[in-house]
C-alpha cells in the first residue's frame, strides 16, 4: 500500500490578487483609506485605473470618495467637477443607474464614450478616459454608483475584466452601503463650535460643572474674550475669572488649547454615531 507523503497531502492554493485586497477593503470602511484600497482592489480585479464613488436621491448626486492608482492624478477634483458643476445630470449612465435602481438587484452598465450622447461631457469631464464602467445598486435604502476607469493610453476593459467586476458587483454594493452609511452618521468637527447653543448644549448635557463654570467654558470655546463674557452674563470680569480658574481645576487643565482639545472629544461622543443609548456625563475630574 502506498502512502502518500505528508508534504503531498495538504495543498495550499492562494487567492487571486484582487481577492487578497478585499480584508484591507473591509477594513477600510468609515475611513479616508477606503478610497485608495478600493481602487487597488479594482485595479488587481479588473485593471482600473480610476474611481469613484457616489449616492444617488431624488434629484440629487453627493460624492462620497475618489481615488487613483496613480496618486499624481487628482480623482478627487474630477469627482468634485463632476458633482458640484451637475454634471451628472447630463450624463446618460446616472439616467440608466437611476432607472435601475428600482431593482434588487447589482448591475454594471458598460458606457460607450464614443456615443453622440457623450459630445459635451467627453471633454470636460473624460477627456484622457479610453473606457468606463458605472457599477449600481441599492442597499438598506442607499442607492450607490461606482464609476470605474481606464485611463489613456491603456486600453478598453477586456470582456473578461468586465465579467469579473459583474460577479463582485453585490460584494461591492454593499460595501459601498456600509462606507456611505458611516459617513453619513459621523460628527462633522465643523458643527462643533459653529453656535453657542450647540457648545452650551454640549458641556451641559456631558458634564457636571457648575453652571457658571459651564457657561463661562462655552464662551472661551467660542472666542469670546473676559470682557465680552463678563457682559453677556451680566457679571463681573474678575467672576469670569474665577470660574475660569475653577472650572480648569476640576478638569485638571491649564490652557485653552486643552479646552478645546477636550471639549471636541466631548463634543464628538455627544453627536458620534455610536451613541445610540443615552449619553453618559461626563466626570469633571481628569478627562483631557
Amino acid at each position: 500500500m502506498t502512502t502518500t507523503p505528508a508534504s503531498h497531502a495538504i495543498q495550499y492554493i492562494s487567492p487571486p490578487a484582487a481577492r487578497t485586497d478585499i480584508p484591507d477593503l473591509v477594513e477600510a470602511i468609515g475611513t479616508e483609506a477606503f478610497g485608495p484600497r478600493l481602487v487597488t482592489y479594482l485595479n488587481a480585479l479588473c485593471g482600473a485605473d480610476h474611481c469613484a464613488v457616489f449616492r444617488l436621491g431624488q434629484g440629487r448626486l453627493d460624492g462620497l470618495t475618489a481615488s487613483s492608482v496613480d496618486p499624481v492624478n487628482n480623482a478627487g477634483a474630477q469627482l468634485d467637477l463632476y458633482v458640484n458643476r451637475e454634471w451628472w445630470r447630463k450624463d446618460p449612465a446616472i439616467h440608466e443607474a437611476q432607472q435601475c435602481l428600482s431593482q434588487t438587484t447589482s448591475r454594471v452598465i458598460h458606457l460607450d464614450l464614443s456615443a453622440r450622447s457623450y459630445s459635451e461631457l467627453r471633454p470636460a469631464v473624460f477627456p484622457h478616459v479610453s473606457d468606463r464602467l458605472l457599477v449600481c445598486g441599492r442597499r438598506n435604502e442607499i442607492a450607490l454608483g461606482l464609476s470605474v476607469v481606464r485611463s489613456d493610453p491603456h486600453a478598453e476593459f477586456a470582456p473578461r475584466a468586465v465579467d469579473d467586476l459583474a460577479g463582485v458587483s453585490g460584494l461591492l454594493v454593499s460595501l459601498l452601503a456600509k462606507h456611505a452609511e458611516i459617513l453619513a452618521h459621523r460628527p462633522n468637527p465643523a458643527l462643533a463650535l459653529a453656535t453657542l447653543e450647540e457648545i452650551e448644549g454640549c458641556v451641559s448635557a456631558m458634564t457636571d460643572l457648575p453652571r457658571r463654570e459651564g457657561e463661562v467654558c462655552a464662551r472661551v470655546l467660542y472666542g469670546m474674550s473676559t470682557a465680552g463674557i463678563a457682559v453677556d452674563l451680566g457679571v463681573g470680569e474678575e467672576s469670569v475669572k474665577t470660574y475660569r480658574k475653577r472650572a480648569y481645576q476640576r478638569l485638571r487643565m491649564g490652557s485653552e488649547r486643552e479646552l478645546l482639545n477636550w471639549y471636541l472629544g466631548l463634543w464628538s461622543a455627544w453627536r458620534g454615531h455610536f451613541h445610540s443609548q443615552p449619553a453618559t456625563r461626563a466626570s469633571t475630574v481628569a478627562h483631557h
